[in-house]
């Protein structure tokens, strides 16, 4: 009767456990397929007509070590029961140029910004090599370039120093797709120095890369924030 009841007890077990680590495959599964729903790609900003000298257009050129570009994007890390987990990586690997008028009305235009991808590392280098590696694939497509097309918003006249507020337009290529994409812009400019952030959202899949999932245990949305606080001088300041 005793032996009975042992087996009893570990078939009950066994059970248990079955359901237990079926319950915890079925909910990784319905998560990762709830927050990786595909997103409509935008596809790049067709630029028409010729490019024109723009006169009045002062060079600025970006200054990586008071430069951080950042992405940030939340993670399910299900055995820790951290459903919401925010993961931010960051890198001063930041090279580009743009142009800024300032009189008689403002504009900006020339811009192209290049991210190392391979240098961006968050609070976990197991993380990162994850991502380098099976996610944006950064020693085929190490890089990540902006090119703006147009700019939205911009005041009608501007003085130095003052804090501005606009849209910029352009062209992100990552991991070998190119779509539009918006940047919520704020900066200003003193003297030869501009200073500034700017965000935008875009969708992995957009850019032909798959979400993190790392076994079922640790999951990625497929949003990610991209933001860049940059410091930017005047050439031949």
């Amino acid at each position: 009767m005793k032996r009975k009841s042992v087996i009893v007890a570990v078939v009950l077990v066994v059970v248990v456990v079955a359901v237990l680590v079926g319950g915890f495959l079925v909910y990784a599964q319905h998560f990762a397929s709830s927050v990786n729903q595909p997103h409509q790609a935008a596809g790049p900003v067709s630029v028409t007509g010729t490019p024109t000298t723009i006169p009045g257009l002062r060079t600025f050129q970006i200054v990586p070590d008071q430069t951080t570009a950042s992405y940030s994007v939340y993670e399910n890390l299900i055995i820790e029961n951290k459903p919401h987990n925010k993961v931010i990586g960051t890198t001063h690997a930041v090279q580009g140029s743009f142009g800024v008028r300032t009189d008689p009305s403002p504009l900006i235009g020339n811009m192209k910004i290049t991210v190392d991808l391979r240098t961006l590392q968050t609070d976990s280098p197991r993380r990162d090599n994850y991502v380098q590696r099976n996610a944006l694939q950064t020693d085929q497509y190490p890089y990540a370039t902006f090119v703006s097309v147009l700019a939205q918003g911009l005041p009608a006249n501007y003085s130095d120093g003052q804090n501005v507020h606009f849209k910029l337009i352009g062209n992100l290529t990552m991991h070998g797709k190119t779509n539009r994409t918006e940047f919520d812009v704020q900066g200003k400019l003193s003297g030869d120095t501009i200073t500034g952030t700017a965000t935008t959202t875009i969708y992995m899949t957009d850019f032909g890369i798959q979400p993190p999932n790392l076994a079922n245990i640790a999951i990625s949305e497929n949003q990610v924030t991209i933001s860049i606080t940059f410091t930017a001088r005047a050439v031949g300041s």
